[in-house]
């Protein structure tokens, strides 16, 4: 029989979301479970934002930088589309035109960090100096996701430039082997679920994702609790493009997962650490990640109808 959490379970969630979470995840959880408004989300992210339109002041919570990043500006971005924020909305145009500035031509690609992120405490991953061979030279994480708001807000943004960065993305993405790097899958991902997405692009990026998905997904259960991408965190919801590629015994058993892991506060816990770098920064790190895992555990939950909500 399929586990569920329980309505007790889900009251302990809710509060150490109202009590313990950051004020923009306070405001997404009441968007999305107690008719929240839009407008708090949005309020919610403007501290965020810096003069130079990017996102910065630990957004992305291992980098505690003020400093605006490619990566800090496209996490909010991502909160902009989850709430359908429209082409109006107060600095998106902003957001925008520093992902555009922050483009390096002679690379062809976005650089994830800028230099200046040596400037505050940050997880080991973040380094500048590492960044290009962290994140396999940034052909995918960040481009793809980047790719995607551009394609999102498609008129407030930069013709031909937006149409030549997005056939890179997908020429770059034949070329990949079976076996995608998780947060590459990811970008790619955010890209195949972007509006106005041409009809073969679409096409050519599912077609190769769902290839190789089986091949980059960590299906065992003993292996969940370790650094690796889990099946729910690309077939989050149910009528994901994604859909049906795995088994649904591996899906229901990651929801099963997902139950068994929260924790006595309610809230789920991030499974990686760099208290080993600066204790103090992470402890609030960490404190940050529960939210944001935390929303992201029960929206998936309640997606795949696991939450006793009466």
């Amino acid at each position: 029989m399929a586990k569920t959490l329980s309505r007790v379970a889900f009251d302990r969630a809710a509060q150490f979301m109202r009590e313990e979470a950051r004020p923009l995840e306070r405001a997404l959880f009441a968007y999305y479970f107690e008719k929240g408004s839009r407008t708090s989300v949005l309020a919610a992210l403007v501290p965020y934002q810096n003069p130079d339109g990017g996102f910065g002041h630990g957004i992305e919570p291992d980098i505690r930088s003020e400093a605006s990043t490619v990566i800090g500006t496209v996490a909010a971005l991502d909160v902009l589309r989850r709430v359908r924020a429209n082409e109006d909305t107060p600095g998106l145009p902003a957001a925008l035109g520093y992902l555009v500035e922050a483009y390096d031509v002679d690379s062809g690609r976005w650089p994830i960090v800028p230099p200046d992120i040596e400037d505050a405490p940050h997880a080991p991953w973040w380094g500048y100096a590492d960044s290009a061979e962290n994140f396999l030279g940034f052909w995918a994480n960040p481009r793809a996701c980047v790719v995607a708001h551009l394609q999102q807000y498609l008129r407030l943004s930069p013709s031909p430039f937006t149409e030549n960065a997005r056939q890179a993305v997908v020429d770059d993405l034949m070329r990949y082997s079976q076996r995608m790097e998780m947060h590459d899958l990811l970008c790619f991902l955010d890209l195949l679920e972007t509006e106005g997405l041409p009809r073969e692009h679409y096409e050519s990026i599912l077609d190769k994702l769902r290839r190789a998905l089986p091949h980059s997904v960590v299906t065992e259960p003993a292996k969940w609790g370790g650094y690796g991408l889990q099946p729910l965190e690309v077939v989050y919801f149910p009528g994901s493009p994604l859909a049906g590629v795995l088994d649904q015994e591996v899906i229901d058993a990651n929801l099963d997962y997902f139950i068994d892991e929260q924790q006595p506060n309610g809230s789920w816990a991030p499974n990686w650490t760099w208290d080993f770098i600066d204790a103090d920064a992470w402890a609030a790190a960490d404190r940050e990640w529960r939210g944001i895992l935390t929303l992201r555990k029960l929206r998936t939950l309640r997606a795949y109808g696991r939450i006793e909500m009466e």
